[in-house]
């Protein structure tokens, strides 16, 4: 701690360091309901950021250092240096409310656009790994494949999904992540591959030893999600081929898009679907990312529009 802040500090708080600063930020961010793995992450965004400015004076950080900061980062990670950049605004912007600063240093700082990696899976791509698990794999394989497609949930919500939250025609989901609670009918269909969301949680009843959850081992056994990971990537590759650049071959998670996409082509309310609370992310999702990139693109009329209209010979006027 500098000499500046030990002093100045005591009368003006702009003077006072950013760690110290850390301290009360924490505070206000514990009190807030989020859910454990939220605040964890709040937290190793903030050490980011202490690693550079801790013990530097709150009011002497200037808009410029922290662009250099999120630019170092960015070189190495650019989706961490995306969230590192917001928890600064967030950082920053409370000490302005809680009067520790007249300004927020990170508010005027750009994001830098992180480059897409990873490739959206296709339907054709998840019916060929679908196909060679039903073959080779064990059961839970094909069976998590199928329940991915069907309800557009995370790894860690298929991980948990069991019977007992089946009850009054819906699939009851509390996801982890985001704490949204979504009750999916059971009558669900997904058009594109033929089948309901009760049969497929049919299909998971007798596969294995009886067990809570929907996805287990043949003991009945509880599943690890990093298993679930990498048994999907070993079907994948064994079905559709290795990627030439393995970190951009679709992942588990790439199911929640697939989803995304074919239901809204249904029709269905892809966002409550998804869990979403803005339109927004769930457009996100919906973005192929240059999958079906040169196909033709039908426009369909509506149904009074579909007849031919008549030719008539016309004398020019």
């Amino acid at each position: 701690m500098s000499l500046l802040s030990l002093t100045l500090g005591r009368i003006a708080p702009q003077y006072k360091t950013l760690r110290e600063w850390s301290i009360i930020y924490d505070q206000i961010i514990s009190s807030k309901q989020v859910l454990p793995k939220t605040l964890e992450s709040h937290r190793l965004y903030v050490a980011r950021i202490l690693e550079t400015f801790g013990t530097r004076a709150l009011g002497s950080i200037r808009p410029y250092e922290i662009a250099t900061l999120i630019r170092d980062i960015h070189a190495r990670t650019p989706q961490t240096a995306r969230r590192v950049l917001i928890e600064a605004r967030c950082l920053f912007s409370e000490a302005v409310n809680y009067g520790w600063l007249d300004r927020n240093p990170a508010l005027d700082v750009k994001h830098l656009r992180a480059p897409v990696v990873r490739q959206r899976l296709s339907l054709d791509q998840w019916q060929r790994t679908y196909e060679w698990a039903e073959l080779h794999s064990p059961p839970w394989v094909s069976r998590m494949l199928l329940l991915a497609l069907l309800t557009g949930q995370r790894r860690a919500d298929l991980q948990k999904m069991g019977f007992d939250d089946v009850w009054d025609g819906y699939l009851h989901v509390e996801q982890q992540k985001t704490g949204a609670r979504i009750a999916l009918p059971l009558a669900l269909r997904m058009d594109a591959v033929d089948c309901t969301l009760g049969h497929a949680i049919e299909m998971c009843r007798c596969y294995a030893a009886p067990g809570p959850t929907l996805l287990r081992k043949s003991t009945g056994a509880h599943l690890a999600r990093a298993y679930m990971t990498a048994r999907f990537e070993k079907t994948r590759e064994a079905a559709c081929g290795v990627a030439e650049v393995p970190r951009t071959a679709p992942s588990l998670h790439e199911c929640r898009s697939l989803s995304e996409r074919l239901y809204r082509a249904q029709g269905v309310d892809t966002r409550t679907l998804l869990g979403h609370k803005r339109q927004s992310m769930t457009d996100m999702y919906n973005d192929d990312r240059g999958l079906e990139r040169g196909k033709w693109k039908v426009l369909t009329l509506p149904h009074a529009a579909t007849e031919q209209p008549e030719l008539k010979d016309e004398q020019p006027p």
